[in-house]
């Protein structure tokens, strides 16, 4: 493989730059709790391996959603500024208009990947209050009965009995999968 080939495979440190930046930006709740440095470099490492595995059309995205945010502050926000340049209530509200506006498809692209990845840490995963239980319980729990054991198909359902202040409860079609005993 050349060395033009393998460039394309990797992202450039420009690039990987502004992911940094966007990640930081998306996901620091606010100026006095910011991501953890150790988190982001997570997120890079993890991005860059996923880019590397990802088919030429992926990458090509990748590379032109990281060019429209690094430089379309000027057309947005009316700063002739790059995007890592700019302060970091300057990114957010940037970030904010990208998404709301016609090319919205680039944020939601790089929220999604980064999203993904930044999650798969395991601090952030835990931030989140997710137990790794899941409804039935941990997979690798050992001795734990089959997923499939707990559901049963409800071939003919009763209709559904509603207390007069709650909501309805929405009505199971036959055939559909319910849990039950």
């Amino acid at each position: 493989m050349g060395s033009f080939a393998v460039a394309m495979k990797n992202l450039s440190t420009r690039q990987l730059a502004v992911a940094h930046a966007v990640a930081a930006t998306i996901f620091e709740a606010d100026s006095l709790h910011p991501v953890p440095p150790e988190r982001l470099d997570f997120t890079m490492r993890e991005l860059r391996a996923y880019v590397a595995r990802a088919g030429l059309q992926t990458r090509a995205a990748f590379r032109a959603a990281f060019i429209v945010v690094q430089f379309a502050p000027l057309f947005l926000i009316g700063r002739l500024h790059r995007f890592t340049s700019l302060s970091a209530q300057a990114k957010a509200v940037y970030l904010r208009k990208l998404e709301a506006g016609p090319l919205g498809l680039v944020m939601v692209l790089l929220k999604t990947v980064l999203s993904f990845v930044y999650f798969e840490h395991p601090d952030a995963l835990a931030s989140t209050g997710y137990d790794a239980q899941g409804l039935l319980g941990p997979a690798w729990a050992a001795g734990s009965p089959s997923p499939i054991s707990k559901l049963r198909v409800i071939e003919n359902p009763a209709p559904a009995q509603v207390a007069p202040e709650s909501e309805p409860a929405p009505e199971l079609l036959p055939g559909r999968v319910a849990e039950g005993a």
